[in-house]
C-alpha cells in the first residue's frame, strides 16, 4: 500500500471531486479489509447515489477494487487499491 504522501503525488494529477477524496479516504483508514457501500453510507453525510457514482468512478481509475462480501454474496465489498 502506498504511503500518504505517495498518494498525494499520485492523486494531484486526477479531478477527483471532494465526494471521491473522502471515500477514497475512508477506505485506505477503516476499509483495510473491506467495506460494503452501506457501511460507508453510515460513515458519511452524502445521499446514496453520491456514494455509489464516487465507487463506480474510484474504480475505474483502479483506485479501489470490488470484492464478492463472503458472507452475503449479494453484496460487494471495497478495498483500497
Amino acid at each position: 500500500m502506498m504511503s500518504n504522501a505517495e498518494l498525494a503525488n499520485e492523486l494531484e494529477g486526477l479531478k477527483l471531486t471532494k465526494s471521491q477524496v473522502v471515500v477514497l479516504d475512508i477506505l485506505r483508514t477503516k476499509g483495510r479489509k473491506g467495506i460494503t457501500p452501506k457501511q460507508l453510507l453510515d460513515t458519511v453525510s452524502f445521499a446514496p447515489r453520491t456514494v455509489r457514482y464516487a465507487l463506480r468512478k474510484l474504480l475505474r481509475m483502479n483506485l479501489v477494487k470490488r470484492v464478492p462480501c463472503l458472507r452475503d454474496m449479494r453484496q460487494f465489498i471495497y478495498v483500497p487499491a
